[in-house]
């Protein structure tokens, strides 16, 4: 009955025929095929930190190195029934005479192995391996049964397979093809005898037989196992006097060109892994305990999950190469740098400015990222797209001050309010005059229309709409509704951090995109996520994204607010004009924003089918201001952002459709609920005769004030 209890579903876990699989996570990217089915492809396959392993089928491997561990680990393997009777009775009757005597049988220095390859192989992959104790006795006893089962059930070479590739090595090598990667830098197929033998030695005892640091017993070792395969017939006289002169030639560390790519993940993939863990942490979905991050981590990479992820490749590789390129982002160097306030005795260093970008679309799934300037150097660095929280300068006008302004009815398209300092207290008693201050570092002293005030990103106009709202309703709706947790109660209920974004802790790229999703999409946020689904080797769901759509503001609200950010591209004056995709194929919008001292350069674009959002900088927070900032603003150049998002969207929606523009397109069609009206240029109210006109977008039904300037001529009378 203990047999049976404890065997329950052994027909699964020691499943074989799935047990590469078992081993490895995979990534999986949604492709539309030719029928216009979305089908999952695979993207990547994980390869764990902690376990560097291969996995090569048996024909993939050399016979010698077959041979050499049939030799010294189980030399009855082709004609056992899984486990060794005699060498079991032996080993047993070993231990017994220690207990009793202190000292093993006449002939034995220590423990006799008695597992044969099955039973080394259910340990390797149960994990299990008690060795003292009534548990260890009943381990031992299951472990029988299992290897009996498992050569019923399968055949010697699916056995051996499964063995050589599961086995351990030294430090975090597993399997004999990232063994011959690692000590011999040739695949497990190309090994010599002498190095198949030396593979062989090291899984007795990693520590003691490893050839980099213990050479001499290692050597020793070897030369046993080159001695049991002579004796059983797998090699010849001269061949292994041939090996026993082979001097022990390792390489430094190497990796076949197979492993290089499973081990150079994308920005992408560095991300998924991080937001799958940290929710696997949480969900704890194999009901473990002590169960923590490492946990969680270790069964990401080893589980054999199938991570149905949200990444668009071609979109990846795309913003992967410009970031690479770099050519958009010059790269201001300081030598000698410390930071301010930096404590006394600091070193000074060099610094260069660094670029991050990530694109969205508007179901909240994270399509692309780049975390960095140039090519990626290792795994999980530093990912500033995701990872960096930043202020985000004049972008945050874009979050809930403007929006929340024509939501509630305080503003509209043409609204004019003056450009000119706004009364705040300097802390002292007094009051500023020179706050807030614009760009340009000018004022003119006038009346200015929103419309204006977006295009040229003017502080003064921003900061009056931001005290109309109210900081603290402002502040609510980018916490509560627009889901931006970066925020401090504390200190950013205020119109310098909800207006013009001098934030505590700033934002990320990733959360910027995020926020800005609702002027694509009717007004509408959809949480933001990197995979959907997430399923064990088996088919079995253990995690699944809760996706959770709101409508921020009103679908009125939002369209206004695109055409607002429209003018930033596509008017002159507007602070990137000019710079946008092409406009034959899909329509775009966008938002600069600049910080104190020109430390951080932001731009959020968009089209009817993705968010893009961009920043750069130094991650030190140094200034840019010393330097071209003709450049930095893009007056000569071209914002850098904007042109970055300019290419990345000229290349990945050149082959749309003509079918799926016109869908696209019809996305940000006008809704009923919007108008278009003429408005004074000057006071922004409806023009009367005699007024300079522009065209503008407003709510139907609001009504607006006639304009009664003297530029406009007298009404006629009754």
């Amino acid at each position: 009955m203990y047999i049976v209890r404890e065997t329950q579903g052994d027909s699964e876990v020691l499943d074989l025929t799935q047990l590469e699989l078992a081993f490895t996570t995979i990534i999986y990217a949604p492709q539309i095929n030719e029928y216009g089915q979305q089908e999952w492809v695979e993207y990547q396959r994980l390869q764990s930190p902690e376990e560097n392993r291969i996995w090569r089928s048996l024909n993939e491997i050399s016979p010698h190195l077959q041979h050499a561990f049939i030799a010294v680990e189980d030399e009855n393997f082709y004609t056992h029934i899984g486990f060794s009777l005699k060498r079991t009775v032996l080993a047993a009757l070993n231990e017994v005479f220690h207990k009793l005597t202190g000292s093993y049988l006449p002939g034995q220095s220590g423990q006799l192995g008695a597992s044969t390859i099955e039973q080394q192989l259910i340990k390797n992959i149960t994990g299990e391996d008690q060795s003292s104790g009534m548990e260890g006795y009943t381990r031992k006893l299951k472990e029988i049964f299992r290897a009996i089962a498992m050569d019923n059930r399968f055949s010697k070479e699916e056995i051996l397979e499964a063995y050589l590739n599961t086995i351990g090595l030294t430090g975090n090598i597993a399997g004999v093809e990232a063994a011959a990667n690692q000590y011999f830098g040739k695949s497990a197929m190309e090994v010599s005898i002498a190095e198949a033998a030396s593979i062989a030695a090291i899984t007795k005892s990693p520590g003691r037989f490893n050839p980099y640091t213990n050479p001499e017993d290692h050597l020793q070792r070897r030369d046993n196992i080159i001695y049991f395969m002579l004796q059983q017939g797998y090699i010849t006289e001269s061949e292994a006097e041939e090996a026993y002169a082979t001097p022990l030639r390792l390489v430094e560390r190497v990796r076949s060109e197979e492993a290089a790519v499973q081990t150079n993940y994308s920005w992408f993939t560095d991300y998924v892994i991080e937001e799958v863990t940290q929710d696997l942490l949480e969900e704890n979905p194999l009901n473990r305990e002590n169960w923590d991050r490492a946990a969680a981590n270790a069964y990401l990479y080893n589980g054999g999950l199938r991570i149905y992820a949200t990444v668009d490749p071609k979109v990846q590789s795309e913003i992967e190469r410009i970031w690479a390129d770099g050519e958009y982002w010059e790269p201001f160097t300081i030598e000698d740098w410390v930071p301010e306030n930096a404590p006394e005795g600091t070193e000074p260093k060099t610094i260069s400015t660094n670029a991050a970008g990530i694109v969205i679309n508007y179901k909240g799934e994270l399509v692309a990222l780049a975390g960095g300037l140039g090519q990626k150097t290792g795994d999980r660095i530093l990912n500033r797209a995701t990872g960096m929280q930043r202020q985000v300068g004049s972008t945050m006008k874009g979050v809930a001050v403007y929006p929340l302004g024509i939501d509630m009815d305080a503003i509209n398209y043409s609204t004019a309010l003056l450009d000119d300092y706004f009364p705040i207290s300097d802390g002292k008693g007094g009051t500023r005059t020179n706050w807030p201050s614009n760009w340009s570092g000018t004022y003119t002293h006038g009346l200015v229309t929103v419309y204006e005030a977006i295009k040229q990103s003017l502080n003064t106009v921003a900061v009056r709409v931001g005290n109309i709202v109210g900081p603290r309703t402002m502040f609510e709706f980018a916490r509560d509704t627009l889901g931006i947790t970066s925020l401090d109660e504390n200190h950013d209920v205020d119109l310098a951090p909800m207006v013009l974004g001098a934030l505590t802790h700033g934002m990320s790229p990733y959360e910027l995109a995020g926020a800005y999703m609702m002027y694509g999409d009717g007004g509408r946020v959809t949480s933001l996520h990197s995979y959907t689904s997430v399923r064990d080797y088996q088919g079995n769901e253990i995690l699944e994204k809760d996706i959770i759509t709101t409508q921020a503001i009103g679908e009125d609200t939002a369209f206004i607010m695109n055409r607002l950010l429209h003018g930033v591209l596509f008017d002159g004056g507007g602070t990137a004009y000019g710079i946008h995709p092409d406009s034959n194929v899909l329509d775009s919008i966008g938002k600069t924003g600049t910080t104190n001292e020109d430390k951080d350069i932001w731009f959020v674009g968009l089209t009817p089918k993705y968010v893009m959002a961009t920043w750069y900088g130094y991650d030190d927070n140094a200034p840019m201001k010393q330097y071209d900032s003709n450049y930095i603003y893009g007056r000569r150049l071209g914002h850098p952002g904007a042109r970055a998002f300019r290419e990345l969207m000229d290349i990945v929606q050149a082959d749309l459709t003509e079918e799926e523009i016109e869908a696209l397109s019809a996305i940000w069609a006008k809704p009923d609920s919007v108008e278009s009206g003429a408005f004074c240029t000057q006071t922004g109210d409806a023009p009367g005769a005699g007024c300079p006109t522009g065209r503008g977008w407003y709510k139907v039904g609001v009504a607006r004030s006639p304009c009664t300037s003297a530029h406009a001529d007298p009404a006629p009378a009754a």
